[in-house]
């Protein structure tokens, strides 16, 4: 079968594309519903050693991501679909049944319960910054590492608060703190309110489509990527603009090494 983009034939792009709002819909749901349970019952269930989760942060995304897939014991799953025939049609056909899967399997004996939740929803926080910024967490955090971005910091605390608890962002924290940086703890104390709405909404297909072709290596001609996002993706609407502002993020996505 010839893969026009990559691993993905253009119906496999587009499919895995829709899935995007499904996922982060699903992401929206855990954390309502970690945030209103009841104090007794999260601490019933919250009894391990989850308070440290964001050091996950600073191990690189798919890092995260495989010791997730390991704490819910589907590294077998995942090794099954590596090894198929077409391993991005074996993908596809997980998400096509993802709210029809009931598995009670037990987790890994090496992760509690609660310590396993932190990690998911990291990994679900982690994901919504890659809708926001084209960025995971830990791709942020990189940024603060290698080129002092403080900015950077301050988009990875509006993801997750507890970013603040990491290395990395301590040490530009104790710095400012010695310095009396008072410009720095205002930014700091805006980015603790969170992403607002319109930060992370309308764009998220387009920006993962991105972050696909980046990760696979593909490189589109403006034609050809008004076309994928335009007429096969639907990511991006048509109008007399769209090649150029798709080509100006193209070329920044671009500059990433990894997510």
């Amino acid at each position: 079968m010839k893969k026009e983009y990559g691993k993905l034939t253009p119906a496999q792009f587009a499919e895995l594309i829709q899935f995007v709002p499904t996922l982060l819909k699903l992401i929206d749901d855990l954390g309502k519903h970690m945030a209103s349970v009841s104090g007794s019952r999260f601490d019933d269930v919250m009894t391990g050693d989850y308070g440290d989760y964001c050091h996950i942060y600073e191990t690189p995304f798919i890092h995260h991501l495989s010791v997730v897939i390991v704490a819910l014991n589907r590294h077998g799953d995942v090794h099954a679909m590596s090894g198929a025939s077409d391993p991005q049609e074996a993908v596809l056909e997980v998400l096509r049944t993802l709210d029809q899967v009931e598995d009670d399997r037990p987790l890994h004996e090496a992760f509690d319960e609660s310590t396993a939740l932190a990690l998911i929803y990291a990994l679900g926080r982690t994901v919504i910054s890659i809708s926001t910024y084209g960025r995971s967490i830990s791709g942020l955090l990189d940024d603060v590492r290698e080129r002092n971005d403080q900015g950077a910091l301050f988009k990875a605390v509006r993801m997750d608060r507890a970013v603040i608890g990491c290395p990395t962002a301590m040490r530009l924290i104790s710095r400012a703190q010695l310095r009396d940086n008072k410009a720095f703890f205002k930014r700091l104390r805006s980015a603790l309110a969170g992403p607002g709405k319109k930060q992370w909404e309308g764009r998220e297909p387009m920006r993962y489509a991105f972050i696909l072709l980046n990760e696979m290596g593909v490189q589109l001609t403006e034609a050809e990527l008004e076309t994928l996002m335009v007429d096969v993706l639907k990511a991006y609407p048509r109008n007399p603009g769209a090649r150029k502002n798709l080509r100006a993020q193209y070329q920044q996505f671009r500059k990433y090494k990894t997510i």
